[in-house]
């Protein structure tokens, strides 16, 4: 089979142009479809089922020999509804990730819908490792959502955390939490029946005790490995609300599984803090690397440098750079252009305060092309636009999977 998997468009046309898939049609037409791949693959895969009767401390043996055997990963990519698509998955780890998630996906659509497949989950061999997250409500669809991306995958990951409205409306996500019963089922389905761990990611209640048990209940059912999101359901500003790094540590204390950490992670200064004050095995990045990329090769963004400058320099790289680096995965991995045009005002946004007027060009654009966007970036740096990303004048931090 091949080795990337990417969308072939069936049937109904795009509601917008930026529904369209970027790059050239006849190369896409080349690529495998997935859908039909990982029919084969669940076959086969069905064929030798997974263990089921396993006591907690062996759970929790294989959970470890699992992780261990992935290289126990610390810095990873969170998961980011249309933003933690291939192509930045594949920039971030070029700039120092270790691992990384996709978007959520959709497990009604995800088991429905074959264009939805096609254009939402793609990956290649390079993408590894990697965890698949699906938000649902019923066993039986989360599994069959699950099978199709087991083969391509580390970890099948269920949403626990999501506190936006939508998940409220389609009783998933953090909204979950209201139902424990509901949740251990999702988890037990996946770890009695597939052939890849499971993992969850959740945040935590406004009582450390509630989410402890709660934590110990996913462990229970068979979670190989919990991401916690150091924030409640309710604090959704992560600018507002600083995470609950106490908390964190507590549910690393709490349970025998690998815990990775969610929240304040926006230069490798927070990495090894929150490493150091949580114990966790590994830390997630989400807004803070969409605007900058390479977050975890040691670069940082102005913002993080002011007041500290006589121990920075410029890093000789500056989000334009990512910028082109991404639009050219994006040409070798097509996506739809509605994430290239979200990962390009977070990117560029600094940038964009100092000329808005070709933010408004952009925005303006209702058909994007690369050739529009690369002349969009030769503007700004003809404005003389540039913010540089800066390192510490040490050398580039950098933390290795053999620990701190």
């Amino acid at each position: 089979m091949a080795l990337t998997q990417t969308a072939t468009i069936h049937s109904h046309p795009p509601e917008n142009d930026d529904d369209l898939i970027c790059g050239d049609p006849k190369q896409q037409g080349e690529k495998e479809n997935l859908s039909s791949s990982t029919t084969e693959n669940t076959a086969l895969l069905e064929v030798a089922p997974p263990a089921r009767c396993l006591s907690g401390e062996s759970r929790a043996e294989k959970a470890w020999a699992h992780w261990n055997k992935l290289g126990r990963p610390k810095l990873i990519v969170a998961p980011m509804v249309d933003n933690s698509e291939l192509p930045f998955r594949m920039l971030c780890r070029k700039y120092g990730a270790e691992a990384a998630y996709t978007p959520m996906l959709h497990s009604r659509f995800f088991t429905e819908n074959e264009k939805y497949r096609n254009q939402e989950f793609t990956t290649c061999k390079e993408d590894r490792p990697l965890f698949v997250q699906f938000c649902a409500n019923d066993p039986d669809i989360l599994l069959e959502a699950a099978r199709r991306v087991e083969p391509y995958c580390d970890y099948v990951d269920i949403n626990l955390g999501c506190p936006q409205r939508i998940a409220r409306r389609g009783n998933y996500g953090a909204f979950l939490m209201d139902n424990l019963p509901l949740v251990k089922s999702l988890v037990e389905k996946l770890a009695l029946n597939l052939n890849v761990p499971v993992s969850c990611k959740i945040r935590v209640f406004p009582n450390l005790q509630d989410t402890l048990n709660y934590a110990r209940m996913l462990e229970e059912a068979g979670c190989s490995l919990l991401a916690v999101h150091g924030r409640t359901r309710d604090e959704k500003d992560g600018k507002k609300f600083r995470a609950d790094w106490n908390a964190i540590k507590a549910v690393k204390d709490a349970v025998r599984i690998p815990v990775l950490a969610n929240g304040n992670i926006r230069h490798m200064d927070d990495v090894w803090n929150c490493l150091a004050e949580t114990g966790a095995d590994g830390v997630l990045s989400a807004e803070s690397l969409l605007e900058n990329p390479a977050l975890f090769a040691g670069f940082r963004t102005a913002e993080w440098v002011v007041g500290n400058e006589e121990n920075s320099r410029d890093g000789n790289v500056d989000q334009a750079d990512l910028l082109v680096e991404y639009l050219k995965l994006c040409e070798k991995y097509p996506v739809p252009w509605r994430m290239i045009r979200a990962h390009v005002h977070k990117m560029l946004g600094e940038w964009f305060r100092i000329q808005p007027h070709v933010r408004d060009d952009l925005n303006a654009q209702s058909r994007l092309t690369f050739e529009f966007l690369c002349s969009l970036i030769d503007r700004l740096r003809e404005l003389g636009v540039r913010i540089p990303l800066y390192q510490k004048d040490t050398c580039v931090e950098r933390i290795s999977a053999d620990g701190l």
